[in-house]
């Protein structure tokens, strides 16, 4: 969608969530209050993705002086109280088309939720409506109810397994015995008592207060390691952006414990290293390559070294550069990806349970919140029917094993809500679920843009790749298998998705131009809405 002019634009993982940011932009808000408000409507319309059991990154410009900061409301461990020795602690099998993966689920993978404390946070320091006005069409549609899209039935099946641990969980989202299916009408009245309460109270009942008690009653000893400490010692984490210039834009990202940030960032360093390809063949094949190359150099000790001051530096110097730079012109030169150490542990083909939402407005302040819950850990909050999440028991945040970090200390993750200020001052909210994709899908669509020249729909709408471990996948939207197979090249084994699949995210993208126009894209991967707020009559 495009607009020559607009209050903002506004991306998100559901109409729902688009539509009360938009409401907020028509009512006098700015693009965090809009922000604010579809985050608070996500945590009902999205909520195997997104809520106050969950975790979520916020990356933020302010339009007055175009600093860009980071909130960091991601989830920690906990243990303060009791420590780290989880009993209800499950491994499920979930299975994904041809493959399957192993999730850990159960009250004992729960780990301390901080989107309540986050969003009061953001809502603090940028906001300017408050929390009761941006809490309006969230609990409207929590009370009067909300359609399942094509992306919650997907999710829904894959997670099954989880969300019929229990009776609460299986009556909301596997209700006739089935999971829950696009069409369905959904109302969640317990839900909207934890809205009313947090519009009124802020986050205070739920790091402190009475539904704070209730959450460490279930997934406190016996079961899991959630103590009241941990709660009240959570601390959202504000930090500056990293952040590169590629080819005369700037992209700005979260730093670590964020990982996918920095790889982010190598991928762009890596692509600026080569020189710009004239045909659409040589440009999927360096995009192949230098993915292959940034899981390389992933496997060279980064996820060891993430929480180190200088990980960063090191990942993304000259040396390490160059270096990867070679083994990318060698790729090319014989038509290989390259060979790549295997991650463990090695990742199955699901699509990762994280959504997203981007808002601009045109005094340039921009939003990109990345939020998720893991794959739920199959118990609701008591008497809020929200979801929760299973952190603990994620492969991706803990690629050196489970229950290794001491109580309080944060998790590594790979959601990158990034901020692209391109070169005649436009700038671009965009980010995505997809765990490991999200890096590789985040690269294509910014080289789309700032190579490529294309509008933000085309860059978004474009096929996609993914180079992992001894696999290259393929987005077929009619390139011809000739043109597929030679991405590939003869080292890989080639996965071939017809048509644009959720498994290579959903990148929902607001752009302000630099000429005061507006887009915004919704990624239909992941039933995304996109919209332009106009000046209401």
């Amino acid at each position: 969608m495009k607009a020559s002019s607009g209050l903002g634009a506004v991306a998100t993982g559901h109409a729902e969530t688009t539509a009360a940011a938009i409401s907020a932009l028509e009512a006098g808000g700015n693009a965090m209050d809009a922000a604010v408000a579809a985050a608070l409507t996500s945590t009902v319309c999205e909520p195997l993705l997104m809520g106050f059991g969950g975790g979520g990154l916020f990356t933020v410009r302010d339009g007055a002086t175009g600093s860009v900061h980071v909130l960091d409301c991601f989830s920690i461990f906990p243990g303060l109280d009791h420590g780290l020795e989880p009993r209800d602690f499950r491994a499920l099998r979930v299975d994904y088309g041809p493959t399957f993966q192993i999730f850990t689920a159960g009250r004992g993978a729960v780990a301390v939720p901080g989107v309540a404390a986050g969003i009061e946070a953001f809502h603090r320091r940028w906001c300017t409506l408050p929390l009761t006005q941006l809490t309006e069409h969230a609990l409207h549609i929590a009370e009067e109810g909300w359609v399942a899209t094509a992306a919650t039935e997907v999710v829904a099946t894959m997670l099954e397994p989880i969300l019929r641990l229990t009776p609460e969980s299986e009556a909301i989202f596997a209700p006739n015995d089935r999971p829950l299916q696009e069409g369905a009408m959904v109302r969640c009245p317990q839900v909207a008592r934890a809205l009313r309460d947090f519009a009124e109270q802020g986050a205070e009942p739920f790091v402190r207060g009475e539904h704070a008690q209730s959450l460490v009653d279930c997934f406190g000893p016996p079961h899991g390691s959630l103590g009241m400490a941990d709660l009240d010692q959570f601390e959202p984490r504000w930090t500056e952006a990293l952040s590169v210039s590629f080819r005369g834009s700037t992209l700005h990202v979260p730093p670590p414990p964020c990982s996918g940030g920095a790889l982010l960032l190598f991928g762009l360093h890596l692509l600026d290293h080569l020189e710009k390809g004239e045909d659409r063949l040589w440009s999927a094949r360096a995009l192949a390559r230098v993915m292959s190359a940034t899981e390389r150099a992933r496997a060279e000790g980064f996820d060891e070294a993430l929480f180190e001051p200088d990980s960063v530096a090191r990942l993304l110097s000259e040396e390490t550069l160059n270096r990867h730079a070679g083994f990318v012109r060698e790729a090319l030169e014989h038509s290989i990806i390259g060979e790549v150490p295997t991650i463990t542990p090695p990742k199955g083909s699901i699509p990762g349970n994280t959504t997203h939402l981007s808002v601009v407005d045109r005094a340039g302040n921009a939003v990109a919140f990345t939020s998720s819950n893991g794959e739920t850990c199959g118990t609701l909050w008591p008497g809020l029917s929200l979801t929760v999440n299973n952190f603990l028991g994620e492969e991706d945040i803990h690629p050196l094993g489970f229950h290794r970090g001491p109580p309080g200390a944060p998790f590594r993750t790979m959601m990158t809500p990034s901020l692209l200020v391109e070169q005649d001052g436009g700038v671009v909210a965009m980010g995505t679920g997809g765990s490991n994709r999200i890096r590789t899908a985040m690269l294509q669509v910014i080289r789309n843009l700032v190579d490529e020249n294309m509008s933000l729909e085309d860059s978004v709408m474009a096929p996609r790749i993914h180079v992992e471990q001894s696999s290259v996948h393929v987005e077929d939207v009619g390139q011809g298998e000739g043109f597929i197979q030679a991405i590939a090249g003869s080292s890989r084994e080639l996965s071939v998705f017809e048509g644009r699949h959720l498994y290579f995210g959903g990148v929902h993208s607001a752009r302000l131009r630099g000429d005061g126009g507006l887009e915004a894209v919704g990624d239909p991967r992941r039933s995304g809405a996109g919209a332009i707020a106009t000046q209401p009559e």
